[in-house]
C-alpha cells in the first residue's frame, strides 16, 4: 500500500491526531483527502489545506451523515477511522448513557463507516483499512473502563474484518496509541507524544503492512508485553 497518488479517508479530521494525518497524507503525495467533521464550527482548519482535501461532514451517531458519505466517495485506497470519543470512565460508576456513547461511536460508528466505504475499496487493487484503536485497548485501565471496554471491541472488529477481507486484498491495520498530545488528553499528568511523529508512524506502518502499529514511545514497550502476556499487561494497567 502506497500513500502516493492514492485517494485517502480520514474521520475525524478537523483536529488532533486526524488533522495531521491529512497533512501528513497530502506531503506523502497523496491525490485526494476526505476529511471528515463533526459540526461547522471545525471545519475551518480543513477548509485551509487546499484542493486535494474534501471536506465531508460525519457524524458517527448518525446513519444519514453515514449514507451520504457513501455516496460522496466513488473510489478510495485508505480509509483511516480515527474519530472516536471518551465518556466513560468507572465501568461501575459511569450512566448507562456514558457507557453506550462510547460504544455507539467507537464501535457501531467505526463499522457503519467501514460497511458504507466497503464497495469502494474493492473497486482498488491496493487498498487499506486503519483503525485507530488504543492501548487501552489490548488491556482494560480501570480508570478508562467505558473507553477502555470501546477500543477493545473495536480491536476485535479490527481482527475480525482483516480475516474477512484477506481475500479481497484489503489490508486491515490496528494502531494502538498511548498518551498523545490531543484534546483528549488535556488534564491529564502524563508524558504524551506529538501527534506529528504518531502520524509518521501510522502511515509508515500501513505502507509497510505492519498490522498491529505501535506508533509512540509508550505504546512501543506495551506491544511486546501484550504479544508475549496479555496477563501481565492486563496486571500492569490495573494500578493506572
Amino acid at each position: 500500500m502506497k500513500v502516493s497518488n492514492s485517494t485517502a479517508l480520514v474521520t475525524g479530521a478537523n483536529r488532533g491526531i486526524g488533522l495531521v494525518l491529512v497533512k501528513e497524507l497530502l506531503n506523502r503525495g497523496a491525490s485526494k483527502v476526505y476529511a471528515t467533521y463533526r459540526s461547522e464550527s471545525n471545519r475551518a482548519a480543513l477548509d485551509e489545506l487546499g484542493d486535494r482535501v474534501i471536506p465531508v461532514h460525519l457524524d458517527l451517531s448518525d446513519k444519514t451523515t453515514i449514507a451520504k458519505l457513501s455516496q460522496s466517495v466513488s473510489s478510495l485506497n485508505i480509509l483511516i477511522n480515527n474519530a472516536g470519543i471518551f465518556t466513560g470512565t468507572n465501568l461501575l460508576e459511569d450512566t448507562e448513557e456514558q457507557l453506550r456513547n462510547d460504544i455507539e461511536t467507537n464501535l457501531f460508528g467505526t463499522l457503519a463507516v467501514t460497511k458504507a466505504l466497503l464497495p469502494a475499496l474493492k473497486k482498488e487493487s491496493s487498498a487499506a483499512i486503519v483503525n485507530v484503536s488504543s492501548i487501552a485497548g489490548l488491556a482494560a485501565m480501570p480508570s478508562f473502563g467505558g473507553y477502555s471496554a470501546s477500543k477493545a471491541a473495536l480491536h476485535s472488529l479490527t481482527q475480525s474484518i482483516r480475516g474477512k477481507l484477506k481475500a479481497d486484498g484489503i489490508s486491515v491495520h490496528g494502531v494502538y496509541p498511548g498518551p498523545v498530545a490531543t484534546r483528549m488528553t488535556e488534564g491529564f499528568e502524563m508524558d504524551t507524544a506529538p501527534p506529528s511523529d504518531v502520524a509518521r508512524t501510522i502511515l509508515d506502518g500501513t505502507e509497510n503492512g505492519v498490522e498491529e502499529i505501535f506508533p509512540d514511545p509508550l505504546s512501543e514497550q506495551v506491544g511486546p508485553v501484550y504479544l508475549s502476556s496479555p496477563k501481565g499487561l492486563e496486571q500492569n494497567f490495573a494500578g493506572f
